[in-house]
């Protein structure tokens, strides 16, 4: 799902909120590849989308991360805006 190459054309400050279905290596290589202001981090116990439609907001554990992933928008948001 994540292509480290694409990362080499980014030319915005970019927050990536990877999920545990994400192949850690093309995550931290797209990290690497990155020439831009960034925040990387991967939320190992989530799945894809946990922060849209596909996160189980009754499950304790993930909406504490879907809060925790948005506090960490907003931050990178309120830098870069």
């Amino acid at each position: 799902m994540v292509d480290p190459e694409e990362a080499k054309g980014v030319k915005i400050p970019l927050c990536m909120l990877a999920s545990g279905d994400e192949n850690p290596e093309d995550v931290e290589k797209f990290k690497d590849n990155l020439n831009v202001d960034k925040r990387v981090e991967t939320f190992k116990d989530q799945v894809h989308g946990w922060m849209a439609a596909r996160g189980d907001l009754k499950d304790e554990r993930v909406k504490s991360e879907y809060e925790r992933g948005y506090g960490i928008l907003l931050d990178f948001y309120h830098k870069h805006l």
